[in-house]
């Protein structure tokens, strides 16, 4: 009997210390993506202070492109990932507008995806399209 006792008091602590993390995987959807990188070329926030960013929620694509705001939708397979998007029209200055093609380019011809922590990167064929930051 004393040893079924200190059995079950040692089982119980074995218990008790198991970990309790909870799984902080970052998900594709519903988290915001601000562009980290283009083609290994950190990007800066711009003059405006508005960051580059896009967020996933409900089939809809909405996001930031550096001077114009984007929205469209998106489609997902798996790793595979489509977007089809619009955006408002204003001009800025070069910097944004640099930004701001490159990034619409990666919207427009990424394929798949990968997540890697918090960093996501879209991918067309093999090549790194952009890569993009979680901001919580």
């Amino acid at each position: 009997m004393k040893k079924l006792l200190i059995l079950s008091l040692a089982s119980l602590a074995l218990f008790q210390c198991k970990s309790s993390k909870t799984s902080t995987a970052t998900t594709l959807e519903n988290t915001r993506w601000k562009l980290a990188e283009m083609n290994g070329i950190p990007v800066i926030t711009p003059d405006n202070g508005k960051e580059v960013y896009f967020l996933l929620s409900d089939k809809k694509v909405q996001g930031f492109a550096g001077c114009n705001t984007i929205t469209g939708s998106y489609t997902l397979t798996g790793e595979k990932i489509t977007f089809t998007t619009a955006s408002t029209r204003m001009m800025c200055g070069k910097e944004q507008m640099d930004i701001e093609e490159f990034y619409t380019y990666a919207l427009t011809h990424a394929a798949t995806y990968k997540i890697d922590g918090n960093k996501l990167e879209l991918y067309e064929g093999e090549t790194s399209l952009a890569e993009f930051q979680a901001v919580k």
